[in-house]
């Protein structure tokens, strides 16, 4: 059974979460989507569609007789804050994901994975969750296919509203639209270093057995 905490605080200090015989092992943050230009994932999509939708639509103001009774002038107002409507919609996706990976910093440790999510409270008030990752013999960890780095998953949530600050999670619209639907997946977002990432908690667990066998002996 894979063991997985949600804490906060209202400080940042890594000794403070290391246990005193804990081992950092690799430290970073996403590889991409930080800057608020880097989409991501579906949410390049939903630019995409957007954009193509506000292209069609002006392109029927040609064929709008002026003298009708929805003329040119009705249409410019009415194209003119769709396009607006769609503006707003990608800024605001765009948005939320960089607040979000802007916001996270990743740790592995020999013992566990620990995402640091920093955001504001419902008091508006700076608080950094914790979500710390035991590494378990038992998850199937595995790589998700994401551009242009991959994902990696580590845990899951029953639910996300344990990581919650100011309403957006650790999730951003560049996941999938059925992500977290059944259960929230836990993921190291856009990192270069998966495939090492995998390795390297494939071989502390190894480490660990191999400890515990000798131990017993």
């Amino acid at each position: 059974m894979q063991n997985v905490t949600v804490t906060s605080s209202n400080r940042f200090d890594l000794n403070d979460i290391l246990d005193a015989d804990e081992k950092l092992l690799w430290s970073g943050v996403p590889g991409y989507g930080r800057k608020f230009i880097q989409a991501v994932g579906d949410e390049r999509k939903v630019h995409v569609c957007l954009l193509i939708a506000s292209l069609v639509m002006w392109a029927t103001l040609p064929f709008i007789d002026v003298d009708a009774e929805f003329g040119r002038f009705e249409a410019y107002w009415i194209y003119g804050a769709m396009t607006f409507a769609f503006v707003a919609f990608s800024f605001s996706f765009a948005t939320q994901r960089h607040y979000v990976l802007f916001n996270l910093a990743y740790f592995v440790t020999d013992r566990r994975v620990i995402i640091c999510r920093r955001g504001r409270n419902w008091r508006f008030g700076v608080r950094l969750y914790i979500v710390s990752v035991e590494h378990s013999a038992t998850f199937p960890y595995s790589i998700v296919d994401s551009r242009p780095y991959p994902s990696l998953e580590v845990g899951i949530l029953l639910s996300e509203q344990q990581v919650q600050p100011f309403g957006l999670g650790l999730t951003h619209p560049g996941h999938p639209v059925l992500f977290g639907r059944t259960y929230y997946p836990i993921l190291l977002d856009y990192v270069p270093e998966a495939t090492k990432l995998l390795s390297m908690i494939r071989t502390c667990l190894n480490d660990t057995a191999d400890s515990t066998r000798t131990s017993s002996e």
